[in-house]
């Protein structure tokens, strides 16, 4: 438990610094998120040890990396085609060294995991005045929801949510999780109305966004959790003592992102 809360404290630290510089310099949001995708992907192709082919592993890292970075302008398609493509090529030329199993496990995760993270790197440059509202709502959301359904489930949980996916999550735990997630997003918006001051926050679209995206972080998670299983791994790295992976933290969000951006095209959440 101390273990995993000083690498929360340090993990918060350094998600701050970067929602301060990205408050003035947008491009360090771009990097930076072209970087965790990077990293993101390398762990979840590590999972099914697709690290030991070099040109699934190598190409996708290079598009992981070019698709957030990309996003913002006007060819952000071109990488997302031409990995697709590329992918698909491989299949053919390497048939007989590279499974369509492993093909489709590679362009599956990979472009979901790229074009989630791009779309935050959109809604950030869409409304530069406004980025670290935009950052802090797509994170702060999922995570606040799954750190208190980890709480609640330790304290309260009695009744198994999914036990043959995830044997300690509980009922209880996504109860916590889903009342804490939704609140957060209040939360949330008030903070920034204060640091904003003339900002305008639409509290009942953040109130519904807040609890859908508190659901969806709860199968975001059991989605990866089945991946994690079928590859007979528990965690998808050691990057983040006490917690796995990277990728074992942003498995909440990744699913979260895009409904934000759905949202955020029907409804002004902030103006």
């Amino acid at each position: 438990m101390k273990t995993r809360i000083i690498t929360a404290g340090i993990a918060a630290a350094l998600a701050i610094a970067l929602i301060i510089l990205g408050s003035f310099f947008t491009i360090v949001v771009t990097i930076a998120l072209s970087l965790v995708s990077v990293i993101l992907c390398g762990e979840y192709l590590s999972a099914k040890k697709l690290n030991k082919n070099m040109k699934v592993f190598i190409g996708s890292l290079i598009f992981a990396f070019l698709i957030p970075m990309l996003s913002n302008t006007q060819a952000r398609y071109i990488p997302l085609f031409l990995y697709i493509f590329g992918m698909c090529v491989m299949a053919v030329v390497f048939h007989r060294t590279l499974s369509t199993e492993d093909m489709m496990f590679s362009l599956t995760g990979v472009t979901v995991i790229t074009v989630s993270l791009s779309v935050l790197n959109i809604l950030v440059w869409s409304d530069q005045k406004h980025a670290a509202f935009w950052i802090v709502f797509c994170l702060g959301v999922p995570w606040l929801a799954d750190t208190a359904a980890y709480f609640a489930g330790s304290y309260f949980g009695k009744h198994k949510l999914c036990p043959d996916i995830s044997p300690h999550k509980t009922v209880e735990g996504a109860i916590g999780g889903i009342l804490v997630g939704t609140l957060s997003a209040l939360l949330i918006g008030a903070i920034f109305k204060l640091i904003y001051g003339e900002v305008t926050i639409y509290y009942g679209v953040l109130l519904l966004i807040g609890f859908v995206n508190s659901i969806v972080s709860i199968f975001g998670d059991l989605i990866f959790s089945i991946i994690k299983r079928s590859c007979k791994i528990k965690d998808f790295g050691t990057i983040m003592p006490g917690h796995g992976g990277l990728l074992d933290r942003f498995d909440s969000v990744i699913f979260c992102i895009p409904v934000v951006y759905i949202f955020s095209q029907f409804f002004y959440l902030c103006l």
